[in-house]
Parts: C-alpha cells; sequence; structure tokens
C-alpha cells in the first residue's frame, strides 16, 4: 500500500493516514503503524537516510492527514505550534440523528478510566481533576438516518471529539468504545482527519493541508440517506 503525500516542502511532510492503522509504533513489535509504514515507502523512494519526525497522532481508526517534519531543524517549531494550539484540526464524522444545534461548543474536563468490560483505557468528563477540553461543533448535514458534523478540537485530548459527541447522545457510527448507534453497522470508525491549518514557521505563509473524503464514508453516507 502506497500513502498519498498531501503536501510537502523542504521542512515538512503530510500524509494520509488509512483507517486501521495505529499512527505510531505500539507495544506489540510485530503489529503494522503508519509512521513506520510511511518512513519505509519515503526511505525505498528516497534513499535510506531520509529523515521523518512524528509529532502527533490519529486514533488507529480514524483516517485523514498527518504532518510530519522531514528535518531536525523543523521539530522543536512543530512541537511549540502542537502544544501552543496554533494548528487548526478539522474533522468530520457522521453520528447517530439526535437533536442538536446548527453550532454548539463544549468545553469541559475530561480524565481517563479503565472501562472494566471492554478492559481498555477511555476518556469520561470529570467534575474536578482531569485535563480541559474544547471543542467547537457544526452541523453540516441531516440524513434520514444520521448526521454529518465538522469537529475542531482547541485542545489535545486522547478521544476528546468521540467522547464529546458520545456524551451528547450523537454517538459516531462505528466506534467500539463509547455509546454508538449500531444500525446501518459502520465498517469502521466514522470519523476523519480533514485538514490541518497552521502559519508556517518558516516562511509565515498561510497553509491549509486537506484530505479528501475516503470512499468508505461517502459509500456510508448514501446507507445514511
Amino acid at each position: 500500500m502506497t500513502f498519498p503525500i498531501l503536501f510537502e516542502d523542504e521542512y515538512f511532510i503530510a500524509a494520509e493516514k488509512p483507517s486501521g492503522l495505529p499512527s505510531q509504533p505500539t507495544v506489540d513489535k510485530r503489529r503494522p503503524d503508519f509512521f513506520t509504514q510511511l518512513k519505509k515507502q519515503l526511505q525505498e523512494e528516497r534513499g535510506k537516510d531520509f529523515y521523518l519526525g512524528l509529532h502527533h497522532r490519529l486514533d488507529r481508526d480514524t483516517s485523514g492527514v498527518m504532518i510530519f517534519t522531514k528535518n531536525k531543524i523543523a521539530n522543536e517549531p512543530l512541537a511549540e505550534m502542537f502544544k501552543k494550539h496554533r494548528i487548526q484540526k478539522t474533522y468530520i464524522c457522521l453520528t447517530k440523528l439526535h437533536k442538536c444545534p446548527e453550532q454548539w461548543e463544549v468545553q469541559n474536563h475530561l480524565a481517563e478510566v479503565r472501562d472494566p468490560i471492554l478492559k481498555k483505557m477511555k476518556m469520561k468528563s470529570v467534575r474536578s481533576g482531569g485535563d480541559k477540553a474544547h471543542t467547537l461543533f457544526r452541523k453540516l448535514q441531516t440524513f434520514k438516518k444520521g448526521l454529518l458534523i465538522e469537529a475542531k478540537p482547541l485542545s489535545g485530548r486522547m478521544h476528546q471529539i468521540r467522547v464529546h459527541l458520545a456524551e451528547a447522545g450523537l454517538g459516531i457510527f462505528g466506534d467500539d468504545i463509547y455509546p454508538s448507534p449500531q444500525t446501518p453497522q459502520a465498517p469502521r470508525l466514522m470519523l476523519h482527519a480533514l485538514s490541518l491549518e497552521f502559519t508556517h514557521p518558516f516562511t509565515q505563509e498561510f497553509l491549509k493541508i486537506e484530505s479528501s473524503i475516503p470512499s468508505d464514508i461517502e459509500e456510508f453516507e448514501k446507507k445514511l440517506s
């Protein structure tokens, strides 16, 4: 499998992560991951010394755009932009048909808890402790059996969009951790990282790197309508 390159200059390279691959190496060394496979692809194309630096991640089942550094000089500026939330991420997702405003925001605190049934770590909103989580939401389209929603996280908590929507009764189709609609059955988590927008730290140019909507999401939209 060859991963599409969405943007490249002398400092950064952005590529499209497919659903089903962890973003980075996991405890299980035999398990394939996006970062390692993309690096292998680029080293095969451009030579074994090709440098790739990892700075953020997407959930295993989320598809979409990820950006990497191509040289060490770019590491600190990109890390700083993620840390200070100077990169605007935009996602789209297909959710349960449920009453919601045209646009709204969720600001709360999320903490990690262990789900005794799933035996997995998950996030839940808490009244005290936890980390601040802030997401802007917009309803893009209403289907007969679901909604197309845009999400812009303004903080970077694990599963932030998934938990904010699930707790609002708007579970994402295909979510295997948080409450989600079971019919029609989705082939995977219907969440896609659509774009990254930021001011380039070296050229000061405004950039918007976009990923096209995957065919499995488009096909599922048809099922919902």
